[in-house]
């Protein structure tokens, strides 16, 4: 069965895959880029955005209500910026990591609140959490156990936690006179033994509340920003260069280079059609012999001169056709083929034309004429 097969896919079709698969690699490239800040902060943690009982997001809340200004810093370059830093390791926070922002913030005003509480998330809402039992006291002061040697004890075993040191002085004290809240003599570092007095449960009551400000209005937290560190958490703003492809003042650069590749794309889709075959320098057969010896002609210029002999093919083509006696030829055969056709011009007025043409012009319509002659004369003897 001959003809052309049809196309696997439409041209629309296609296109439509084209722009679905360049959606869908873009939005990769951004959700890849941006993965880190499109983590879910609900998630019950020990920082500033959860509003689980342990998190601090009431902290920040207060600060912003009592008419303080509050940051979340995401980078490790803003940790050089904040005057007022609060620390929030979790029980499984990396010393390392805790040690080198302390080391980072020599000279400025850092708040580091140390964990208790052993929570895990609920599983229906993972922004609550259900606490299991507390952390021992050796391993709540773990977090700072690379810059300061602290230790934190639990009076009676109940109630709030306090904490002692060689370099620490108390700032906020039980009324036993323990330190609930103290800072190191070599540095601005303060230390908060138990997270009670600044978490959401904590604050919770107005008591609790009022106890926070006065702690922060102590250590001089409402005469510049407060900044909390969400870097210990993983919710870093790291910088990456695919990141800022999206971002100023790269971002018009990128939409530039999108729009070119658009355009190239439309340019190549409109130019270029099927892939084209590669040609023979020697085509095959009959053809090829026809094609080289009409080439020779038209360089000789002798093509007017080829009438005669194809007045002669149509002779012998109509007089086969026709059915003509097997003995005529010549003059006699010729009046055989005038008599075929009475109200047309004869065969021998038209073959003498194609014999004597002056040039290519008339020879084409002796020819044209010939061609015709013998169409009309078959027809009739068929």
């Amino acid at each position: 069965m001959s003809g052309a097969s049809a196309p696997t896919f439409a041209t629309r079709t296609m296109l439509i895959l084209v722009a679905l698969a360049t959606v869908g690699f873009l939005s990769f490239l951004l959700l890849f880029a941006y993965a880190d800040e499109l983590r879910p902060a609900q998630n019950g943690g020990t920082h500033a955005l959860s509003t689980s009982a342990v998190g601090f997001a009431g902290l920040a809340d207060l600060v912003k209500h009592t008419g303080g200004e509050v940051r979340m810093v995401r980078s490790e370059a803003e940790l050089d910026e904040a005057s007022f830093l609060v620390l929030t390791p979790g029980p499984g926070a990396d010393p390392a990591a805790v040690k080198r922002i302390l080391d980072r913030r020599q000279g400025l005003s850092t708040l580091v609140i140390l964990p208790k509480w052993i929570a895990v998330p609920l599983p229906e809402k993972p922004q609550w959490v259900r606490t299991t039992g507390v952390i021992p006291e050796a391993m709540a002061a773990l977090p700072l156990s690379e810059a300061v040697k602290v230790t934190v004890a639990s009076p009676g075993g109940k109630g709030l936690r306090t904490i002692s040191g060689a370099s620490l002085e108390p700032v906020y004290a039980d009324p036993h006179g323990a330190a609930l809240v103290a800072s190191d003599e070599d540095s601005l570092l303060t230390i908060v033994a138990d997270p009670d007095l600044f978490d959401n449960q904590g604050l919770a009551t107005r008591k609790g509340a009022e106890r926070a400000m006065h702690i922060l209005d102590d250590l001089g937290a409402g005469e510049d920003a407060v900044a909390f560190d969400l870097t210990l958490h993983g919710f870093g703003r790291n910088p990456n260069l695919l990141k800022l492809a999206f971002e100023a003042p790269f971002l018009p650069l990128t939409l530039c280079v999108l729009v070119a590749a658009l355009l190239a794309g439309w340019h190549a889709m409109l130019r270029f059609g099927p892939a084209a075959l590669p040609q023979r320098g020697l085509a095959f057969g009959k053809s090829a012999l026809a094609d080289n010896g009409a080439a020779l002609l038209r360089l000789a210029r002798r093509r007017h001169r080829t009438g005669e002999r194809y007045a002669a093919f149509v002779r012998e083509t109509a007089a086969l056709a026709t059915g003509a006696p097997p003995g005529l030829s010549g003059d006699a055969l010729d009046r055989y083929l005038d008599r075929l056709d009475p109200a047309g011009e004869p065969f021998s007025s038209i073959a003498a034309r194609a014999a004597d043409a002056p040039d290519t012009r008339r020879l084409l319509e002796a020819a044209r004429d010939l061609y015709q002659w013998k169409r009309t004369v078959t027809r009739e003897h068929r």
